[in-house]
């Protein structure tokens, strides 16, 4: 394989890198990919928003249309929705194979390889090595670009020096940590199970917020049809004993669940917090390794997708126009332009949720009830950005004027 060719390598082949990649038009794109197989393990409770299935390119893969949710607190539960279908469930194996394979037209795939960032703090390369030609040398002197990657595939390892590394690598972003990036975040841990055998209106999804049972997040039964469901939660610590304490004995749940069956199980990564920065020298961050998530919801597909067409564009007009390495930067700016602003409201907001607790929340969404907000949240409310209606619930919910 000849890697010299590339001008751009993308760590990571999920949904957010295929798309950066697919819209690098005019440059020689590979993407590694540590699995075997793009799609697997599953790392997602597959729940996406119209907005969302639009930014992905319109996938196939979809199970499900989700018309509203159930929310339940300790003693109160609450249901949002009407006939507007307002997000679509996803096998995600199928989806990010499709996106992938759109991708494949434009970029290459290396599987089963692992990417590691390498420093060469001279901008000096053995030639001996031969690890480059002197036009990409002369590129290095002039950018001052100074990363590069060792790619292990199939026990070789190859050195590789292109003009941009982008990090889409998700949650514990190595590539971003390796080059020195402050992870500065909460990080969550969620375990999901899909069942069979399951009783639920499949129409509408089950978010729970209950301390007792989940401290610091929420857990969730997303239907896939026809008696069939995801089952999850994310948490900050012994998230696998907390889902299964939840399974068997929420009041709720349990009766759901009685007679499910279980056919996969799979555990994840949440980021909290965008980082403070997404771009050092010629190394990019996007997706889960920037941050760039729902911090209410934990959803990462919209976001990543919106921010990965940004990077894809900045990385384009860079190699295209032979800009200095500093224009990259213009990613940073334009993506936090973009959802920056819905990001640190959820911030804020969550940190209000993580010190409400059960008995606030139960006042919560009986203030909602006794007040008749369902069909002012049925219209204002949206998934992708919450704080057009979180803020006008909670400033009544308070009595702020």
């Amino acid at each position: 394989m000849d890697f010299e060719k590339y001008d751009v390598v993308i760590i990571g082949g999920g949904p957010v890198g295929c798309i950066t990649g697919e819209h690098i038009k005019n440059h020689k794109v590979l993407i590694v990919e540590e699995h075997q197989t793009i799609g697997a393990p599953l790392q997602c409770a597959g729940l996406v928003s119209k907005k969302g299935v639009e930014e992905l390119g319109n996938p196939k893969g979809a199970v499900n249309k989700i018309r509203g949710a159930y929310i339940h607190s300790k003693n109160h539960t609450v249901k949002i929705g009407n006939e507007e279908v307002r997000a679509y469930v996803f096998e995600r194996k199928v989806m990010d194979k499709d996106i992938a394979i759109r991708a494949s037209k434009k970029v290459d795939f290396l599987l089963k390889a692992y990417g590691r960032l390498i420093t060469d703090k001279n901008n000096t390369i053995n030639e001996k090595k031969n690890l480059l030609n002197f036009n990409r040398l002369n590129f290095l002197k002039r950018s001052g670009n100074k990363y590069g990657l060792s790619i292990n595939h199939l026990r070789d390892t190859y050195k590789l020096y292109p003009k941009v590394v982008i990090g889409a690598d998700g949650a514990r972003s190595s590539i971003g940590k390796s080059a020195g990036i402050p992870m500065n975040r909460e990080i969550l841990s969620g375990a999901q199970v899909e069942v069979v055998n399951v009783d639920i209106d499949d129409d509408f999804v089950h978010v729970f917020f209950d301390k007792s049972y989940c401290k610091d997040f929420f857990m969730w039964i997303i239907p896939m049809g026809k008696d069939r469901a995801r089952v999850g939660m994310c948490d900050s610590s012994n998230t696998y004993n907390k889902l299964l304490n939840f399974i068997n004995n929420h009041p709720i749940a349990s009766e759901i669940l009685k007679n499910a069956v279980p056919v996969e199980f799979s555990v994840g990564a949440l980021p909290i917090g965008h980082l403070k920065t997404t771009v050092k020298n010629n190394l990019m961050l996007v997706g889960d390794a920037a941050g760039q998530v729902k911090p209410l919801s934990g959803g990462g597909l919209y976001y990543g997708a919106k921010c990965a067409k940004i990077c894809g564009k900045i990385v384009d007009e860079f190699l295209s126009n032979d800009y200095n390495i500093n224009y990259l930067k213009k990613y940073e700016l334009m993506w936090r332009k973009s959802i920056g602003n819905e990001i640190d409201f959820g911030l804020r907001f969550r940190s209000i949720l993580k010190k409400m607790d059960d008995k606030k929340l139960n006042m919560f969404l009986e203030f909602v009830i006794k007040n008749n907000l369902i069909e002012y949240i049925n219209e204002k409310g949206d998934m992708d950005n919450p704080s057009t209606i979180l803020k006008d619930l909670f400033k009544r919910f308070l009595g702020i004027n």
